[in-house]
């Protein structure tokens, strides 16, 4: 087991007449602890109804929420509609002030993501922990772009980019490739941030698998087969997934912290227990990702 701490924004997604707890960081939070890792969540929400529902939601998960992540503001909102083909599309209502986070002493890793990576004043804090964490603990970031939000791209990107040079680790989709290097195809998009510093940069194309690159190698690997119900949290729990498969191995940690050719054999596992992870999560409603005995039970067929 690994201690881990997750940054970002905790909301509910209200579809329809029901809410769900979700935020990208809240959920890969929610899959690493299912997953059977200890983490720490740094974010915020309320003490109202939606703020109760999250807070229920990471305890049963058994995550732990750090002190000064509940305030007296209210809950972000997502609202979500629903296309003919089960994808999402959001609307905002969001508001982040996580607290501060010490230096990730004894972390295992640390990772951040989407919204509150690049809004202030939870963006500077997260940046600050990355900055401030200890040589041993590995990064990971997702930027999980929300553009309907974005209000100074040049700011954003730039944000993003230092976060990106930061990590050991990065994962973005398709969709936040095409928007941040709108002349780049996929190969492109990852050599470049590969070229930022992640020693492992992954990009998620949906139904389609995945592409990575690591040490120059490229990976290109299928989706698991599922039956489609939604895509609400699909990038979230291949985001736990990944993160899973790469503390599962010792010798690709260390691989990647050390950006040093990693074993193409243990890169291409960990990217199959992402795309199991996603596989399970798009079968259900909302964001919902594994449980470990699921999960053992799916990966090892």
């Amino acid at each position: 087991m690994s201690r881990i701490n997750v940054l970002g924004e905790s909301l509910v997604d209200v579809v329809g007449d029901k809410a769900h707890p979700g935020g990208s960081p809240l959920n890969v939070a929610v899959g690493l602890a299912r997953l059977g890792h200890e983490v720490q969540f740094y974010t915020e929400f309320g003490q109202d109804a939606y703020g109760n529902l999250i807070a229920e939601h990471l305890g049963q998960a058994g995550v732990h929420v750090a002190a000064g992540s509940v305030t007296e503001r209210s809950t972000s909102v997502a609202l979500v509609e629903m296309d003919e083909h089960a994808n999402a599309h959001y609307s905002f209502d969001i508001h982040q002030q996580i607290p501060s986070v010490p230096t990730a002493e004894g972390a295992n890793l640390l990772h951040a993501g989407s919204i509150a990576a690049w809004i202030e004043p939870s963006g500077e804090r997260i940046v600050d922990a990355f900055k401030n964490a200890t040589d041993d603990a590995l990064l990971s970031y997702d930027p999980n772009l929300r553009p309907d939000l974005v209000v100074d791209r040049d700011s954003a990107l730039q944000r993003i980019e230092l976060l990106m040079s930061l990590s050991h680790i990065v994962k973005l989709s398709d969709v936040d490739g095409q928007w941040l290097y709108p002349d780049l195809d996929a190969w492109e998009v990852l050599e470049h941030v590969a070229n930022l510093g992640p020693a492992l940069a992954v990009m998620t194309q949906g139904g389609d698998g995945c592409l990575a690159l690591s040490s120059g190698q490229r990976f290109d690997v299928a989706a698991s087969p599922t039956t489609l119900v939604d895509t609400i949290g699909a990038g979230d729990a291949f985001m736990s997934g990944l993160l899973f498969g790469v503390l599962d191995n010792p010798g690709l940690v260390e691989a990647l912290r050390n950006d040093v050719a990693a074993d193409s054999d243990e890169v291409e596992d960990a990217l199959r227990h992402a795309l199991t992870s996603a596989a399970l999560t798009v079968a259900q409603a909302g964001a919902n990702p594994p449980w470990i005995q699921d999960f053992s039970l799916a990966i090892s067929k």
